[in-house]
């Protein structure tokens, strides 16, 4: 994968190039970058940069025998490590489903957990790398380069990567000669102190509007209109916005309507029904859902300027109308965001989705009506 594959994130990228350039590349690096943002995609650029015969000034050449591997991700000096479940009557390596992993890179390198646990056909399993896969890495990074250069290792989602985790630190810390280490975290919060200390942080900011929408533009052939509207309810997340290209036109908008609907007047019957449903989308269509919900809100808090913008079309422009003659206020606003942004946190957490969904509807309704 070439840096001019990944999307914006100008900044990071003439950071690392940079560094390369002036021989100034920290062994173990940690990529911090919340989904969607590219942080993997990055780490898979940087990569292909280190180990190409021919770079240019600011990216890999593409062509020649190490790109060509890198980017079928069977380059034999690239190791990867990442969140997976346990066949059973195999061994706990990574390796066992490399198959599977690159042929869900193959679909989209911006993939999250969720959608790798889905190709994984383990939905509602929990993935992680074992104390077997912490001995591999050691195994494999103690052996000579095949081609010669750099040995590298691109670990996704340390944050699964329990106290067993601690058995790496002597490699991270004293590594053999041009091996380097390529961590890709979503937070760092939840990954081991003892190896984000022995690590050089590189944050990944969220995807920009604008570098969203000219990518869903030029690669994926939207409207300029189309494009904008996506890129502005993904909030950064090109993850998300590549999910919501596949759905019909608004397809949150109808359930949006329902919900306030219910939630206006009362109808907790109603709200248990609809949150049963709901739980249907998945964890990740439910992250997308409230995300879009987040900005209906946004766009009546700053109601008449948005409906100028022309992202809106008539029935959406009709609901944040509906919203603006509530009269809710900024205030309560604000809190419904806070709601909204709450309840995504607990459903990336695991949490129980029915129950999330309903005491949000209660919480809805308490704020709505408290200002009708």
């Amino acid at each position: 994968m070439q840096f001019s594959s990944v999307v914006g994130q100008e900044i990071v990228k003439r950071r690392l190039v940079d560094g390369f350039h002036r021989g100034r590349i920290p062994h173990a690096q940690l990529f911090v970058g919340g989904e969607g943002t590219g942080a993997l995609p990055l780490a898979l650029a940087y990569a292909q940069f280190m180990l190409c015969e021919n770079p240019s000034e600011n990216d890999s050449c593409g062509v020649c025998g190490n790109c060509k591997k890198t980017t079928s991700f069977t380059h034999p000096d690239v190791h990867f490590t990442f969140p997976f479940l346990k066949k059973k009557g195999e061994s706990d390596v990574c390796s066992d489903v490399y198959s599977e992993w690159r042929a869900a890179l193959a679909v989209s390198p911006y993939m999250t957990y969720e959608t790798w646990m889905k190709h994984l056909k383990a939905e509602n399993k929990q993935g992680n790398i074992p104390v077997d896969e912490c001995r591999a890495i050691i195994r494999n990074l103690s052996l000579k380069a095949f081609g010669g250069g750099y040995k590298i290792l691109v670990m996704w989602l340390p944050e699964f990567l329990g106290q067993q985790g601690n058995i790496l630190l002597k490699l991270i810390e004293e590594p053999p000669q041009n091996t380097l280490f390529l961590l890709v975290a979503e937070d760092a919060d939840n990954v081991l102190n003892t190896i984000v200390s022995r690590t050089q942080m590189v944050r990944i900011p969220p995807v920009s509007d604008e570098a969203m929408m000219q990518a869903l533009i030029d690669r994926e052939g939207l409207a300029e209109k189309d494009a904008r509207k996506l890129a502005m309810v993904a909030a950064g997340n090109y993850a998300t916005a590549l999910e919501l290209l596949h759905e019909s036109n608004n397809p949150f908008l109808e359930p949006w309507m329902q919900w306030l609907g219910i939630s206006f007047n009362m109808h907790m019957g109603k709200a248990a029904t609809w949150s049963d449903e709901m739980s249907g989308l998945g964890r990740e269509g439910l992250k997308s859902f409230l995300l879009y919900g987040l900005q209906l809100l946004r766009a009546a808090a700053v109601s008449p300027y948005a409906m100028n913008s022309g992202v809106w079309d008539e029935k959406e422009a009709d609901l944040v109308n509906r919203l603006v003659k509530l009269n809710l206020g900024a205030d309560r606003i604000e809190l419904m965001v806070k709601l909204l942004e709450n309840s995504m946190y607990e459903i990336e957490r695991n949490g129980n989705v029915k129950m999330i969904l309903l005491d949000a509807s209660f919480k809805l309704s308490h704020l709505i009506r408290k200002t009708a």
